[in-house]
C-alpha cells in the first residue's frame, strides 16, 4: 500500500502505509469449514507526534485494504500488527479497538485537527493561519489605543480590519477542519470493525508495566527519552482463532538508560503473540 490512494481527495504526506499478506494452510482438502488461513498486515504509521490526522487517514486506508482481502477470503481472520504511533489514550487507538459507536473526548478530537508539517516533520501554524502577523497587528493597535489615540487613524483602522479578516479566515479554516475530521472518524466507524489488542490486559499480568492511563496496555513499548506504548498486535476474534499467550516484556532495569542497547537493537520492545488456528 502506498500514498497514491487518496482519502477524500487528499494525498497523504507519507510514502507508504502497510504490507498485507494472506497465509493459507497447505494441503487443505476441506475449505468449507473452519479457518483455512489468516490475513496478516504489518504497518508503521507516520511518526510525527502532531500528525494524528495523517495517521487516521492511514488507518482508514489500511482498514479498506483489509476489507478488500476479507471480501476475497471471507473465512480468514485478521492479525494486524506494527508501530501505530498512537498511544492507548489517543483517538486512533479508540477507533481501532472500541465497540461502535466510539465517543471521542474533546481532547481526543482536538488532537486530530490537521497540522501543517514542514519537510522536517515540524509542526507549523494551523493551515492558512499566520499568528505572528495577527499578534503583531493586534499589538500595534493595542499600543496605539494605550497611547491615548481616541479616533482611529486610517492606518489603525486598516490594521484592525486586516486582523478581523485574518481571524475570520482562521475560524473558517477551523470549521472546515472540524468537518474533515468528523467525516474521517464517521467513515472509519462505518467501514471497519473493532479489533482486539493482544496486550490489552498485560498490565494485569505484570504490575511493573501498569499505568491507569493506558487501560491495561503496557506502560511502554518504546523506551528512549520518551517512554510510552505505540506498538500493538491486533486481531479479529473468530471461530477457530484464539490467543494463547504473549511474550513477557523485559524488566525496566534491562532497558535503562534507554534503547537501543547491547541487548536490544531497537528503540522498541518486541511484542510476540501465540495463536491457535483450528483447522476443522
Amino acid at each position: 500500500m502506498d500514498r497514491s490512494a487518496d482519502v477524500f481527495g487528499e494525498t497523504l504526506q507519507t510514502n507508504n502505509v502497510a504490507q498485507i499478506i494472506v497465509l493459507r494452510f497447505l494441503k487443505d482438502t476441506d475449505l468449507s469449514s473452519g479457518v483455512p488461513g489468516v490475513i496478516v498486515s504489518n504497518t508503521h504509521l507516520f511518526w510525527v507526534p502532531e500528525a494524528c490526522y495523517e495517521r487516521l487517514q492511514q488507518q482508514l486506508l489500511l482498514s479498506r485494504a483489509l476489507n478488500v482481502m476479507r471480501q476475497k477470503y471471507p473465512k480468514y481472520p485478521v492479525i494486524s500488527c506494527g508501530d501505530y504511533n498512537t498511544t492507548p489514550d489517543d483517538a486512533g487507538y479508540a477507533l481501532l479497538t472500541n465497540p461502535r459507536p466510539v465517543k471521542l473526548s474533546e481532547q481526543q478530537f482536538d488532537k486530530l485537527l490537521p497540522r501543517t508539517l514542514d519537510e522536517n516533520g515540524s509542526d507549523n501554524e494551523h493551515e492558512n493561519g499566520n499568528s505572528e502577523t495577527s499578534q503583531a497587528s493586534a499589538m500595534s493597535y493595542s499600543e496605539m489605543a494605550a497611547a491615548g489615540t481616541v479616533a482611529e487613524t486610517d492606518n489603525a483602522l486598516k490594521k484592525r480590519r486586516m486582523l478581523e479578516l485574518e481571524e475570520r479566515k482562521v475560524e473558517e479554516q477551523l470549521q472546515r477542519d472540524i468537518e474533515r475530521v468528523g467525516r474521517l472518524v464517521s467513515t472509519i466507524q462505518r467501514e471497519s470493525e473493532p479489533l482486539t489488542s493482544c496486550y490489552s490486559t498485560y498490565a494485569d499480568l505484570d504490575t511493573s508495566y501498569r499505568t491507569d492511563q493506558w487501560q491495561g496496555e503496557p506502560i511502554y513499548t518504546n523506551y528512549t527519552n520518551w517512554k510510552g506504548t505505540l506498538d500493538y498486535i491486533l486481531y479479529t476474534p473468530a471461530a477457530g482463532l484464539s490467543l494463547q499467550s504473549v511474550l513477557s516484556l523485559p524488566p525496566e532495569i534491562q532497558l535503562k538508560p534507554g534503547l537501543p542497547n547491547d541487548v536490544f537493537p531497537s528503540d522498541h520492545i518486541s511484542l510476540v503473540a501465540r495463536f491457535d488456528i483450528a483447522r476443522m
